[in-house]
């Protein structure tokens, strides 16, 4: 019998056991190896910002993880040994007509009113704070205080981490069916006063949850490049692609946004869009070695907003639905799971996400 066991060993699943562990007996069950589903395949982008078009409880979720994760990753790598590839060097947004330049100026104007750091650039100084873009520029803006991380690496520290809080870590784990108080893997029977459903994609596979999770999976194809040391500073988007330089002289692109059910391949299709991508943001990254490429399954929901709260079972709890967002927002989830195992108020408004709106 344990207090809580969470069922999915992703970012979210393990940072919401580190988080529990420190005053209750965790198990986590994953049907794979932890940290080798959409998390390992995440750029590792930290840009509330850069994707919010207007202010809204999503974006203020996302503000108040983007607050946590400094202190996140501090604590981690204290505990664990382990290097997360902080980085926090800011993020350009290119527009490249003048529509994108006029809703490039009311997201500037909106942010700026709402007090957060942002500038809007000339091409000019795009130039001259990264002179190798050499993308058309009609305006940009700058979000200085956006970051990233380095996901594969992160991952590793908060599994070592939960090892370090004594949570209960086993792997090759199928959960068949929950029940109340009960998690049913095969043969096997395991009990707890709470169940966090946190799989990712896999959700929906478990029988006996209420109400359903509409999660679907979106495709993600991305690659790396080796870059020259220093050759980009910061994280840079454009239309529907972006660079995230590492300090391991790697340069991430991504990404693509496919509809391809539960197929991983990766495609010249896919790839040649972020080659052709990466070559307009910078002609110079035409030269630069393809070090590796590869895919993730993003677990979506229909409103596009996470599954985090109550289920209709006592004792049973959402934690799933992140989309893209699931490195960004793990401080913040572990923090709500946190508290309402602990039958405390979540610091935010969870009216938005809660799983009751897809109950029919």
């Amino acid at each position: 019998m344990y207090d809580v066991i969470v069922i999915g060993g992703g970012v979210i699943g393990l940072s919401i056991a580190r988080e529990i562990a420190s005053g209750k007996s965790v198990l986590l069950l994953d049907r794979g190896a932890t940290g080798e589903g959409a998390s390992w395949a995440a750029a590792g982008m930290l840009s509330p910002l850069s994707e919010a078009d207007e202010p809204g409880p999503f974006f203020e979720l996302c503000r108040a993880s983007h607050a946590l994760f400094r202190e996140f990753v501090e604590d981690l790598e204290q505990e664990s040994g382990v290097d997360c590839g902080y980085s926090a060097a800011g993020l350009i947004s290119l527009a490249s007509s003048e529509e994108s330049s006029r809703a490039f100026r009311r997201q500037y104007e909106w942010q700026r009113k709402a007090g957060f750091d942002v500038e809007f650039l000339s091409p000019g100084d795009v130039r001259s704070m990264e002179p190798l873009v050499t993308a058309k520029i009609s305006a940009a803006l700058f979000m200085p205080a956006e970051g990233s991380v380095i996901p594969r690496r992160l991952v590793n520290a908060i599994r070592e981490s939960c090892i370090k809080r004594k949570v209960d870590i086993r792997t090759g784990v199928r959960v068949d069916s929950i029940s109340k108080n009960a998690v049913r893997a095969g043969d096997a029977i395991v009990e707890a006063a709470s169940i966090i459903v946190a799989s990712g994609v896999w959700s929906p596979e478990i029988a006996g949850l209420d109400p359903l999770i509409p999660v679907h999976p979106r495709k993600g194809q991305i690659l790396s490049l080796r870059m020259p040391a220093g050759a980009f500073r910061r994280m840079i988007r454009w239309q529907h692609s972006y660079f995230v330089p590492r300090n391991t002289e790697e340069l991430v692109v991504g990404a693509t946004n496919e509809d391809a059910g539960f197929d991983q391949s990766i495609t010249p299709a896919g790839i040649g869009r972020l080659l052709a991508d990466a070559q307009e943001i910078s002609a110079h990254v035409g030269a630069y070695p393809i070090l590796e490429t590869w895919t993730g399954l993003r677990p979506a929901t229909p409103d596009g907003l996470p599954n985090l709260g109550p289920s209709s079972i006592p004792g049973v709890y959402y934690a799933t639905g992140h989309y893209r967002n699931g490195i960004l927002l793990a401080p913040i989830t572990a923090a709500i799971m946190a508290a309402l195992v602990e039958n405390r108020r979540p610091g935010v408004e969870m009216g938005p996400f809660s799983p009751a709106r897809f109950k029919k």
